[in-house]
């Protein structure tokens, strides 16, 4: 990790209270909560699969109107996708696969954010997808992305 780069996004924790204050915690520890020696310690949901390069866990905050809510997030610290290595797509695809399968999904959304996390909502500085399931087609999922 780059020392004193900005690790978490306060300002875009605004989902709720409680989003805020443990980002607000992260921020003061300068530590990425998306690293494995720190995952736990600030990610209370079970990592329900792990890969070589990723791993996924449900999302602690879910956007409102989910039905599903995982985060696919890469096991090294690197911030943007251009630095995945085609292993680590791969990976990607099949975790993918994996978790359509395994629970049954028959429509859903993965995004990737990548870069400047004023630009594009972000609140974790650290390389993660977010696979996204409505729980009621005519409520619309709402986030941001830059």
């Amino acid at each position: 990790m780059t020392p004193n780069k900005k690790l978490v996004s306060v300002k875009n924790g605004g989902r709720s209270q409680a989003y805020a204050d443990i980002l607000t915690k992260i921020q003061e520890d300068a530590v990425c909560p998306f690293c494995p020696e720190y995952l736990e310690k600030y990610h209370k949901p079970p990592i329900v699969k792990r890969g070589k390069h990723w791993l996924i866990t449900p999302n602690m905050y879910p956007y409102e109107n989910t039905s599903f809510h995982f985060l696919f997030i890469t096991t090294r610290h690197i911030t943007d996708s251009e630095e995945l290595t085609r292993e680590e797509w791969l990976e990607l695809q099949e975790l993918n696969q994996w978790i359509i399968s395994e629970y049954g999904i028959d429509c859903g959304t993965l995004i990737m954010r990548s870069g400047d996390m004023s630009k594009t909502g972000a609140t974790v500085m650290h390389l993660h997808a977010q696979f996204v399931v409505g729980s009621d087609p005519e409520k619309p999922v709402m986030t941001r992305v830059g």
